[in-house]
């Protein structure tokens, strides 16, 4: 893990706070401002960003990488929330409450992300409607995700959890059929709430029934429209 604060980025020359995306409604002004306010953190595969329960002064925001969030209940089990890839914030709410962090986040793979306080997006969302606006947006469809997930879990049958993994992946992470998953079996697991038994065993089913091409972690989808049937009806 590595970090670059205030000092370190003006020294660099080099813009710390994207120009494009939710960032691109700031000022000149505000960025400078905000740049005051983040640290640039490499982080490696499992490093922690932050633990669950920690006070929930900074946001995270990922350049690059991949990280995940999850809660941690009874008997060490872990619930996975979400991923969060570029240009996604990590404990947006958490930050905006100025509680505690409800849930852990770590990279899955190599990850930079701007460490941005509390305090600073706060006075943004104050000084900015634009920018509020946006980040509200965000807000609402991080809710209506976790929701569908909730609703997910609860009436869909594993294969259908499992196409709908495997669509994810493909279209909202990697936009090809053809993709390398950075996390482990047990992982993937946690993230549609059954065992990593069941998970293996259910992608089994679906190479079998040439649904998919799997090699290790690569997933080939070979029959997009038997997939999408799976997610639908569950």
């Amino acid at each position: 893990m590595s970090k670059r604060n205030y000092r370190d980025l003006i020294k660099g020359n080099v813009p710390v706070i994207p120009e494009e995306g939710i960032f691109r409604l700031l000022s000149t002004e505000e960025r400078a401002s905000i740049l005051k306010s983040v640290t640039v953190m490499n982080f490696s595969r499992h490093d922690i960003i932050f633990r669950q329960l920690m006070p929930a002064d900074h946001v995270a925001y990922v350049t690059s990488g991949m990280v995940k969030i999850y809660r941690s209940g009874r008997s060490s089990r872990v619930v996975c929330i979400t991923l969060a890839g570029p240009g996604q914030f990590v404990a947006l709410p958490c930050a905006i409450d100025q509680g505690e962090y409800r849930f852990s986040a770590s990279a899955v793979e190599s990850t930079e992300a701007l460490m941005i306080r509390s305090d600073a997006i706060i006075s943004l969302i104050a000084e900015n409607g634009r920018f509020a606006g946006e980040l509200f947006k965000r807000v609402s469809r991080d809710i209506i995700e976790i929701s569908d997930k909730l609703v997910s879990l609860s009436v869909k049958q594993l294969p259908g959890r499992v196409a709908d993994l495997i669509r994810y992946f493909s279209e909202d992470v990697y936009n090809s059929d053809d993709f390398t998953v950075p996390l482990t079996r047990q992982e993937l697991a946690e993230l549609i709430g059954t065992t990593k038994e069941s998970l293996i065993r259910t992608l089994n089913e679906f190479r079998n029934d040439k649904l998919i091409e799997m090699e290790g972690r690569r997933i080939k989808i070979l029959a997009p429209d038997l997939i999408d049937i799976l997610c639908e009806l569950g």
